[in-house]
């Protein structure tokens, strides 16, 4: 069995350990002549008890309910979260409402994302770029969003993205019968072969997928994708993340201390400035 931070046994197991520290420190402490344990035993007492109840707290109830620290391992969130980066995830405030559009999620990897690196299990922290009901579509590095309910077309100032060099330089993306669809450019301007989760689609089908209208985000789903566009393993190569995936919403950095921040304020996000409504077609 292994053993994790989300693991019941093991948070129990480490509580038990603390309170049974603290009664061999009290059974073996010196007594004085009135048989009370000794002032400094005593204190030694008191503190497992607090570290007990302060323990207890934070792994019953501010870890499953509230708050959870997360640690960044790669770079597929550049330039927004940097690898190192320690950040506080909110686990309440998804259970109070769902998550919104560009809201940084940490969640639970897909079926269809687990491979030899990805175990199930991992948890993937992305950016919520589709909410159920969305059109969400990328031309060649620009995001489209027809949002739910609406028939306007935004086109979208993505201050927090970047795209490498060093790589493909860039992908078009498209829902269409409940599938993703992507894309990545050879060249620029040179768009590959449609692929699903990375297979190409067969050649009868690539015209038909680049002549289909982008269709919504499905009830029950959310659409990921890294800042690091052409550096993520996300949602244009594997699909959508069902919404019970979801653990919490990332909220603040605290480490290292240069990078104190507010995660909206590290991705640049300003309600006036984030969205540019544009007269232009969906394709």
């Amino acid at each position: 069995m292994s053993f994790s931070m989300d693991s019941w046994l093991w948070k129990i197991a480490l509580v038990v350990a603390i309170v049974g520290v603290r009664e061999f420190v009290r059974l073996l402490s010196p007594k004085d002549v009135q048989g009370e344990t000794h002032e400094n035993s005593r204190w030694a007492v008191e503190t497992l008890d607090s570290a007990a109840i302060a323990i207890g707290l934070v792994l019953f109830i501010i870890q499953p309910f509230l708050l959870q620290a997360f640690y960044i391992p790669s770079g597929s969130m550049e330039d927004t979260l940097q690898v190192r980066d320690r950040l506080l995830v909110s686990k309440l405030i998804y259970r109070l409402r769902n998550p919104r559009f560009q809201d940084v999620v940490v969640f639970r990897v897909p079926p269809a994302a687990l491979n030899a690196n990805t175990p199930p299990g991992t948890d993937f922290i992305k950016r919520c770029i589709g909410t159920p009901g969305d059109i969400v579509y990328v031309q060649d590095r620009q995001l489209y969003r027809i949002p739910a309910g609406s028939d306007r077309v935004e086109k979208i100032q993505e201050k927090y993205t970047k795209w490498s060099e060093d790589g493909r330089p860039s992908y078009d993306m498209k829902i269409s019968g409940g599938v993703v669809y992507s894309r990545e450019y050879d060249l620029p301007g040179q768009p590959g072969v449609w692929a699903v989760n990375g297979m190409a689609q067969p050649e009868d089908q690539q015209q038909i997928i680049t002549d289909a209208k982008p269709e919504a985000v499905p009830a029950g789903k959310l659409l990921m994708l890294g800042d690091h566009r052409n550096n993520s393993n996300d949602g244009h190569v594997w699909g959508f993340v069902p919404r019970e995936n979801v653990v919490g919403k990332a909220i603040f950095v605290f480490w290292p201390p240069n990078r104190l921040s507010l995660i909206d304020k590290l991705s640049q996000l300003n309600d006036s400035q984030a969205i540019r409504t544009a007269s232009v077609t969906a394709q």
